[in-house]
């Protein structure tokens, strides 16, 4: 058994036994709660990175849902102004642009659903 070198550097020992509160505690007790503690915080970052990510899909929804709602809101203006003041021309492209918009979203909302 001799033949084996040190498992713990002189460095780390000499620290251990010449620290006043130090020397008074197991060093393999303190190692196993300081990794106990480690764990313990490793799994409550990843449960709250996991819920944060369930929140961004929920918020990314509701944004979509607002979207939606506004572009068809901006539709119905534009028909409202088409009488008053606006060109035939200027309506059909703005109207064509706007489904092309609303179909891009209820693409995206049936992703969440």
């Amino acid at each position: 058994m001799s033949e084996m070198p040190p498992l713990h550097p002189d460095w780390i020992v000499n620290f251990w036994l010449g620290t006043p509160l130090l020397n008074k505690i197991d060093p393999h007790a303190m190692f196993t709660f300081l990794v106990a503690v480690a764990a313990i915080i490793v799994y409550q970052r990843r449960k709250l990175i996991r819920k944060q990510e369930l929140d961004t899909d929920e918020k990314q929804f509701q944004l979509l849902l607002k979207k939606k709602a506004v572009i068809e809101e901006r539709m119905a203006l534009l028909t409202t102004q088409r009488n008053q003041e606006m060109s035939e021309e200027l309506y059909l492209n703005s109207m064509k642009e706007y489904e092309q918009h609303l179909e891009k979203v209820k693409r995206e909302l049936l992703r969440f659903t």
